[in-house]
């Protein structure tokens, strides 16, 4: 999470499916622990589920998780959803 001194500050985060080879950025947020753990859920059903990297910039992000993982973009909560 990201926290400055005082506040805090909405950030984006990157789910990666590396089994169907796609990805979503999900945010804005200020937590990111309901992710961390639906997608621990989804690594203990036996999926490539990933959370990392986030950040402020979405365009950022995601233009960074095509180039590195060779990774196609689908809507937020397409790969796993926080239980609520």
């Amino acid at each position: 999470m990201i926290t400055p001194m005082f506040g805090t500050v909405s950030f984006y985060l990157i789910v990666t499916d590396h089994d169907r080879g796609v990805f979503a950025v999900v945010g804005p947020m200020t937590d990111e622990r309901p992710w961390k753990e639906a997608a621990l859920y989804a690594r203990n059903q036996q999926l490539r589920i990933a959370c990392g990297p986030a950040g402020a910039d979405r365009d950022e992000l995601a233009a960074e998780c095509r180039r590195a993982h060779q990774v196609a973009g689908v809507p937020p909560g397409s790969i796993v959803r926080p239980r609520p």
